[in-house]
């Protein structure tokens, strides 16, 4: 049997078959077959040209390494299927040191020679306009290229600014050298950061101080000092209140000479006289007696009697 004759008869057959099923199945199977098509039809739609970008982050559209400046806002968006959208968060995260610590840990000596450990924590976000940029020039590790360098060098520069005493203040919660510090932390972070070729792309929002620590010996050093410096500052604010108390009883005992001066050079001889005269006048027991020396003459009333 010839080729050609073997496929005529398995052709014969099928169409034999086909008459063989009634009309109804084969509607429903074509009707299956459509079902089926479009649900991969669907499924490759979603899959390859649908895209959801969840709240707080945004899309950044990758085609074959052609950025698009514009992003996907949160939501649902169709996109082409060659089209890659790399999700990149907006909201405020933690800083992670090497990938397992919120809390950057620099050591440093202080302009006085004192071994000094700071740890600095730091909350920072994308700004969303800028996503594109970060994902072009540096990708979704930034915190690793761009953050790493400046949380960990500029406390290490302002621990050598300052000296260990200033350093122990700051250890304190609420102390204004604290709060200098971390503000100067704050400043140069960001700094560091845009200089790093992604200026305002990346936003520090807070930078913390969690602990500066000292060696044991050396805090027990601090504490002492910092406990005679205060002691000494007290017994010079009496000191000086001593000599303002001092002062002000000199310049009291002054006035009161002055004016004891100033008035013994007044009482003459006459204003005496006329004083003498106006107040035995107010004496109701007593009588004015002219007399030829000038000086008049008071007489009680009661020892005339």
């Amino acid at each position: 049997m010839e080729l050609e004759d073997y496929l005529k008869i398995i052709k014969e057959d099928r169409a034999a078959k086909e008459k063989a099923i009634p009309p109804e199945i084969k509607k429903k199977f074509n009707i299956g077959a459509v079902l089926f098509g479009g649900g991969l039809l669907l499924l490759f739609i979603w899959m390859f040209c649908v895209t959801v970008v969840p709240a707080g982050s945004v899309g950044v559209k990758d085609t074959f390494g052609n950025v698009d400046p514009n992003v996907f806002q949160s939501g649902i968006y169709l996109k082409l299927p060659i089209t890659d959208v790399v999700m990149m968060s907006t909201r405020t995260m933690k800083y992670i040191d090497y990938g397992n610590a919120d809390t950057a840990t620099i050591t440093a000596l202080s302009n006085d020679g004192l071994s000094t450990s700071m740890g600095v924590a730091v909350n920072y976000h994308i700004n969303p306009v800028k996503a594109p940029e970060v994902y072009k020039n540096v990708g979704i590790d930034y915190p690793d290229v761009v953050m790493v360098n400046p949380i960990h060098s500029v406390p290490r520069d302002l621990i050598s600014k300052y000296d260990t005493k200033t350093l122990y203040s700051a250890s304190r919660e609420g102390s204004t050298d604290r709060a200098k510090i971390e503000q100067e932390l704050f400043d140069g972070i960001q700094s560091g950061i845009n200089e790093m070729g992604v200026k305002d792309s990346i936003v520090i929002e807070q930078v913390s101080i969690r602990n500066i620590d000292f060696p044991a010996v050396y805090k027990t050093a601090i504490e002492q000092k910092m406990k005679m410096d205060t002691e000494i500052q007290q017994k010079e604010l009496e000191v000086k209140k001593q000599d303002m108390e001092s002062n002000r009883m000199r310049s009291e005992a002054q006035g009161i000479a002055d004016s004891n001066k100033i008035i013994a050079n007044s009482l003459s001889e006459s204003y005496l006289e006329w004083y003498w005269i106006e107040s035995m006048k107010n004496n109701p027991k007593t009588i004015y007696v002219p007399t030829n020396n000038g000086l008049p003459l008071f007489k009680d009333v009661d020892a005339s009697t």
